[in-house]
């Protein structure tokens, strides 16, 4: 990223659109549970990689992890406030819907509040969140990030 972003209240922030996919879930589950057992790993049966599993709990199909859609919030802030967001940044998410296996996920983010500090670093608070491609949001949020002046 170069140079510094200037941003008003109401100015939307854009993240990626990508597909739910069984592959894409099956990436992240193993890739979480490998990097906790320090070994390579496949994860088993659950509500995100086995659709009848996830049927027997009472959903619909097999739906990604929560996780999954934090990350992509993460990576829009990061995209957008580069190591400003990773040096002093923070992200809340709550994952409000199951998101299903075959939704176009799309990440968005608006600015809520900006606020000149002392320092004269500029502080901007985000709604952060993830809908699917009819507009229904499945994962909501906020964040914050102290942008140092140049």
């Amino acid at each position: 990223m170069s140079g510094k972003p200037g941003f008003n209240v109401g100015d939307e922030l854009a993240g990626p659109v990508r597909a739910i996919t069984a592959q894409r879930i099956e990436w992240y589950d193993s890739a979480m549970l490998s990097a906790a057992t320090n070994e390579l790993r496949q994860v088993g049966s659950n509500i995100h990689t086995d659709e009848e599993f996830a049927k027997s709990e009472g959903f619909s199909t097999a739906n990604a992890d929560g996780m999954i859609m934090t990350n992509w919030c993460s990576e829009m802030l990061l995209r957008t406030f580069g190591m400003d967001y990773l040096e002093r940044g923070e992200l809340r998410t709550k994952y409000i819907k199951p998101v299903n296996l075959g939704v176009q996920l799309h990440v968005r983010g608006r600015i809520k509040e900006v606020t000149k500090q002392s320092n004269g670093n500029m502080l901007y608070t985000s709604d952060v969140w993830c809908e699917d491609e009819h507009g229904t949001k499945l994962t909501d949020g906020d964040a914050k990030v102290d942008v140092a002046r140049d």
